[in-house]
This record gives C-alpha cells, structure tokens and sequence, in this order.
C-alpha cells in the first residue's frame, strides 16, 4: 500500500540519527531471469526488508540502518523500480519469487520483514520457505470487504486521461482514504508526492493485484514462524487495521503490536521506534 505521508503531526524521532549509514548495492537475478537490486549495510544475522507500492528501498534506509550494529540488512528495491529490471509480465507470483531468490542471497537464518504489499509478498514466500523470524506491518489483506475494481478502474482512467497527479488524488480519496482533505493537501507539497507521481504505473498493476486476492487470511493458517504483526493506531479500519487483527488471530506464533500516534508509515514518523520494535522482536528469546 501507499507509503505516503500521514499529513499527521505525529511524533518524530528522526533527530536520533542523523544520517544514515552508508549501504552498497548488489545484484541477483529472481526466478523469471530478472535482474534485481538490493542494498546491504550492517552486521549479524541477514535480515530482509520488503516496502511496499509507492515506496522504494530508500524510504527503508533510514530504520535499516539503525538496526545495522547488530543485523546485515538486504533492502530489496522491488523489481520496476531504480536499478531494479521488469519482467514482461506482472503477477504477485514473479514477487514472491523475487522475495524467495533474496532470501537464498541471505541465506540460512534471515528474518523477514515486510511492510503494506510488501508484506503480502513476505507472507506469501514464508509459507514456501521459513524465514527465522517474519515481520508484518499492515499488510492489506482483504478480510470484510475488497479493494473495489471500480476504484482501480478509476485511478487507471484517471491517470491516462489526465495524469500521475489527479490519479494520485483519486487513489486517496478512493482507495486509501487515510488522509483528510487538509492533509492530502499538505502532502501534496512535499517531496515524496512528486517521487511517488513516477510510480503511478507500477502502483496500478500492483493494486490490481491486491484487488484480485481472496477474501481472509485461513490459508495462512500453518504458517509456523514465529510472527510480529505491526499496527499503527491511526491507520484505517478496513484497509489495514482488519487485517493486522485477523493475522494476529490466524497465524499460530503471531504477537501484535499496535504503535501508538502513528499509521502506515512510522517509517517515517518514527523511524527509532519502529527499529526498537523490530530489534526487541527479534532479540527475544
């Protein structure tokens, strides 16, 4: 899902670091031949980072590499994205395959940890190969409702016929409906509106795909990993915070957290806190 900015004046903890360690790009090729980029900083056990859909691996940076004193970080730039090739045709299977081949990069012992479509993708690889430990932060599951295929047909007509920033707007008010219409509009203004404009192709095929998922999570219900699901207190009912619940349910080892003042990007409103979370988890025995 979107890793748009709140617009809400939550709590910030970015002053803690002030820049984030520097990471070095590499190269493995997925399942399809295709070739992918990831970026590696830290040391310690590999743990996996997978963003989700109008988010690329630099909106990640900056919690990875507070968790690098005590974990090798690989941060998957997902494949239509940066240095990342395409394949000739998008399906969630090619990345999920995507994840798996990063995985085998890592090797034995590396934990998982995926945020909104990233966390489908974590989820969906963890029931053909165990991570150590597996992090999910709101993924959009659908469990009362779909994602409306008229919604994306929307955003889609939107986009062709008057462009990225009027889709962009109606993927907000349609699909996401996270943010009021002060918010939005604040949002609008910044810098990661404008990145997240060059993203609107990938962004359609990706929510198409998430449109397109069965109803509930039961299928996931032998997934034995031990499980952190991540929920922010501010993030919407439906969309996200019905899923984080029935997760926490379903999942036979899943624990849930629910980060107080924050939604779907804490990332970015909190990124020390977020990396606490996410260390405790995977410290505990």
């Amino acid at each position: 899902m979107s890793t748009s900015s709140s617009g809400r004046r939550e709590p910030s903890d970015r002053t803690v670091q002030k820049e984030p360690s520097a990471f070095t790009q590499h190269r493995f090729t997925s399942a399809d031949g295709t070739s992918l980029s990831y970026f590696r900083h830290g040391a310690g056990p590999a743990l996996v980072w997978i963003c989700g859909t109008l988010s690329t691996w630099g909106d990640w940076r900056d919690v990875a590499s507070r968790l690098s004193p005590r974990f090798t970080n690989f941060v998957l730039e997902r494949r239509g994205r940066g240095a990342s090739a395409d394949g000739a045709a998008y399906t969630l299977e090619r990345e999920v395959e995507d994840v798996l081949a990063l995985m085998q990069e890592a090797g034995p012992g590396a934990a998982l940890f995926g945020h909104s479509l990233g966390g489908i993708l974590a989820l969906e690889a963890a029931v053909r190969r165990s991570p150590a430990r597996l992090m999910l932060y709101e993924p959009p599951f659908p469990i009362s409702q779909f994602i409306a295929r008229e919604a994306v047909e929307l955003v889609r007509t939107t986009w062709k016929h008057e462009g990225p920033d009027a889709a962009l707007v109606a993927a907000q008010h349609h699909i996401f409906r996270m943010l009021t219409p002060e918010q939005l509009e604040a949002f609008r203004q910044t810098p990661q509106w404008a990145k997240q404009l060059g993203m609107m192709e990938t962004f359609l095929r990706e929510i198409g795909a998430v449109a397109d998922l069965p109803m509930g999570v039961e299928r996931f219900r032998a997934v034995d990993t031990a499980t952190l699901v991540l929920l922010g207190d501010q993030s919407p009912q439906v969309l996200l915070a019905e899923p984080a619940h029935a997760l926490a349910k379903v999942l036979p080892h899943a624990s849930l957290r629910v980060l107080p003042g924050h939604g779907h990007v804490a990332h970015v409103s909190a990124p020390a806190l977020l990396a606490r979370e996410v260390e405790d988890f995977l410290s505990a025995r």
